[in-house]
């Protein structure tokens, strides 16, 4: 059972893209609610200064090196780190990938490389995490959307397709998780200052996905306080989608 004095500690979570943005954000916040943290990324370098990150907060880090193309590992990466630093509370599904171009363009691979890795990828974790989550009676998965999983833009077929499908995998999961103490969530952050995204150019960011004005973007972890706010509040309300916009919008819709 959660405790409600500290309803986190002892538990672990899994975040994926954990070396940097996003997913570094939540890895570190997680952590320093005494959260045990399995780190997926596909630098050994980078994952290990995350870990460390993780572990100034007095708890576990595990790297796990992971191509999340490579769907059929993901499993027993999952398994791994329930044996290592279970039980599992957590998983947050932050890495994305995306190939910009026209739907001309676009190759046949690099359209399943992004669908595996934006769509598959958060599939095949939650599939292998909710049996250890219903073991645990509760637990909390979030899918990070995009504004893209909103609106459609050009030269982004393949990531606006992932980030619109996210929304019914997420309501699909939510459904057969509900009884079992399972919330699922999907996160649609605006602009974040990442220094990386999905752009539409006929807005004023850059091709590298920055603003213009920082202003414009949401910082990192602010978006990692709510999802640690969410890992932490009670069964009931459940949050089954968020938006999230920065104070100033501008930039991306």
């Amino acid at each position: 059972m959660i405790s409600a004095e500290d309803p986190l500690r002892d538990t672990a979570a899994i975040v994926t893209g954990a070396t940097s943005g996003l997913g570094r954000a939540v890895a570190t916040r997680l952590a320093s609610a005494h959260v045990r943290v399995a780190l997926l990324g596909r630098s050994e370098r980078d994952l290990e200064a995350a870990a460390e990150e993780v572990e100034s907060h007095q708890v576990r880090g595990l790297p796990l090196k992971a191509d999340l193309a490579d769907t059929a590992s993901l499993g027993e990466l999952v398994n791994r780190a329930a044996a290592e630093i279970g039980p599992l509370s957590v998983l947050v599904n932050a890495a994305g990938t995306d190939v910009p171009g026209s739907a001309e363009e676009l190759s046949l691979h690099d359209w399943e490389r992004v669908l595996a890795v934006n769509l598959t990828a958060p599939f095949a974790l939650a599939r292998a995490a909710m049996p250890h989550m219903r073991k645990r009676g509760s637990g909390l998965i979030v899918n990070i959307s995009s504004v893209a999983g909103r609106r459609g833009w050009a030269n982004a077929s393949a990531y606006c397709s992932t980030k619109f499908a996210l929304t019914g995998l997420t309501q699909s999961l939510a459904a057969e998780g509900r009884e079992d103490g399972i919330r699922v969530c999907v996160l649609y952050p605006g602009a974040m200052s990442t220094g990386w995204g999905t752009f539409d150019p006929s807005q004023r960011g850059t091709s590298t996905g920055q603003l213009s004005d920082e202003r414009e973007s949401l910082n990192p972890a602010v978006v990692a306080d709510l999802i640690a706010w969410m890992a932490t509040t009670p069964g009931e309300p459940v949050l089954n989608e968020v938006t999230m916009t920065p104070l100033r919008e501008g930039g991306w819709p």
